[in-house]
């Protein structure tokens, strides 16, 4: 009876540790890529049939969010579940920044090899520090090579054999391919890859940005990066149905961030943060959905994990799965939250975000500071020419505002989906505005965000919040 009872908890313990069988997964991620820009989002210029392709196929999510837009804090994010104020990594990983995983964080990558999946980041992988990645198949290739990722992705295949594989592409469109004047467009054509082009006359101006030569010059070079980066995801979509794939791969399409330009990179402003954000799960029996359900980027870890049945890490995910979403039980998703605290190490700017359906709210932690630009935003023509120019704005937005704001932002949406409304200090959103903080703030003091040791988000009518630094000086300065 003894031996008995131990074969079965052996065949238990195996069966609950084993990988599961058919169960993969796909993450296609693209760099620096607005929600808009698709043509399945509405673009009607844009040309991405293979992306469309996808949405047609899978479920097409509406109110998709970085928390962070930034490139490396963002894939920290997506690849630990954990949002950047927790994870560890504030700002960039690579050169002279030096940011990095927290030691107790465990990615999707480590969590999945634990689980006995073969694991590949090929093209664009802004990681540091391999142990935290542990990728079973590692070849060095430029995210920008559309057909040679797909070539090794195809060798990765076979050499996961029967086991089950989580195959990550980051490929490097539609990131400027320049800081220099135009920024964008494709700079070698490969072989066997088309190349689309567009004219600067028919690309369609988003209305943060002026509408000048230098903005639509770059534009046209953006958009043909976009079809670029389609063809590649074609060639990944059309290699899972070669080798019979499809059918056990959940495949997620998503980008980092949106794009480079002014109001975008490294803001919480709805064109740095709103991503396209498309899922197809091999179970599903009809496609084309539209989801209204409210996700963030944290939410692939915990997707990845209920997907392939891997038990958690020994602490909370910030995210969720969004599995039960995709069966439309899309009850409690309309609120996201949002953290960022740097794009590289000189670039500190610190915001937490709420936002929901018709609000968000922006706490600027360091509001007193200038907004400091990240380098691709600063040397791009987009803004040396505004300020050659003397501009007072940058698209609809206040240049003065944009660069010293206040500390607390809140926005109607609904009615000013451009954000150059504050409604903080009016009297008739304390109701708003003091409920979407106390959100925020119960939110962090959960998460423990260590910025809380230092700062006070203040409510309504309370005084602006005084740094540490300042609090010092006042009390040198009393008599």
């Amino acid at each position: 009876m003894t031996r008995h009872f131990f074969f079965a908890v052996l065949v238990v313990f195996m069966m609950d540790t084993a990988a599961p069988a058919n169960r993969n997964v796909v993450l296609l991620i693209s760099d620096n890529q607005n929600q808009d820009d698709c043509g399945c989002y509405g673009n009607p210029v844009i040309k991405t049939p293979h992306i469309d392709s996808l949405a047609r196929d899978g479920v097409r999510f509406r109110d998709a969010f970085a928390t962070t837009a930034s490139c490396g804090p963002s894939r920290a994010v997506i690849y630990s579940g954990l949002q950047t104020h927790s994870n560890g990594q504030y700002g960039h990983g690579h050169g002279i920044h030096t940011f990095r995983l927290a030691p107790k964080v465990k990615t999707v990558f480590a969590l999945l090899v634990d689980r006995g999946y073969q694991t590949a980041l090929l093209g664009k992988q802004h990681t540091t520090h391999p142990e935290s990645y542990p990728f079973t198949f590692n070849p060095k290739v430029s995210g920008r090579d559309v057909k040679q990722l797909a070539e090794l992705a195809a060798e990765f295949i076979r050499h996961a054999g029967e086991a089950p594989f989580f195959l990550t592409i980051g490929f490097s469109d539609p990131h400027p391919t320049s800081i220099e004047r135009p920024g964008w467009g494709i700079k070698r054509n490969d072989t066997g890859v088309p190349e689309v082009s567009y004219s600067q006359e028919e690309v369609i101006v988003p209305s943060y940005l002026p509408d000048q030569v230098e903005v639509r010059e770059g534009l046209a070079g953006y958009y043909q990066q976009i079809s670029r980066l389609d063809h590649g995801v074609g060639l990944i979509l059309d290699l899972l149905e070669r080798t019979g794939a499809t059918k056990d791969t959940l495949v997620i399409f998503t980008s980092d961030h949106g794009s480079s330009e002014p109001g975008a990179m490294a803001n919480h402003y709805e064109p740095g943060i709103r991503v396209p954000f498309i899922v197809r799960r091999p179970t599903d029996s009809a496609g084309g959905k539209v989801s209204d359900a409210m996700v963030t980027l944290a939410d692939i870890t915990p997707t990845i994990l209920d997907w392939t049945n891997t038990p958690r890490p020994g602490y909370a995910l910030h995210g969720r799965s969004i599995l039960s979403v995709l069966d439309n039980q899309q009850q409690g998703w309309d609120q996201v939250i949002l953290s960022h605290v740097c794009h590289e190490v000189t670039q500190y700017y610190p915001m937490r975000t709420i936002r929901n359906r018709r609000y968000k709210l922006i706490w600027n932690i360091d509001w007193r500071s200038e907004y400091p630009l990240p380098i691709d935003t600063l040397r791009r023509a987009t803004w040396t020419e505004a300020i050659r120019r003397r501009d007072a704005k940058i698209g609809k937005r206040s240049i003065k505002k944009f660069l010293f704001r206040d500390q607390v932002e809140l926005y109607d949406l609904e009615n000013d989906p451009d954000e150059l409304v504050n409604l903080a200090d009016d009297a008739k959103y304390q109701r708003t505005r003091d409920e979407l903080s106390k959100r925020l703030i119960a939110w962090l003091e959960k998460t423990e965000d260590p910025w809380l040791v230092r700062h006070r988000l203040p409510l309504f009518g309370e005084p602006e919040s005084v740094s540490s630094r300042q609090a010092n000086i006042d009390l040198l300065e009393s008599p």
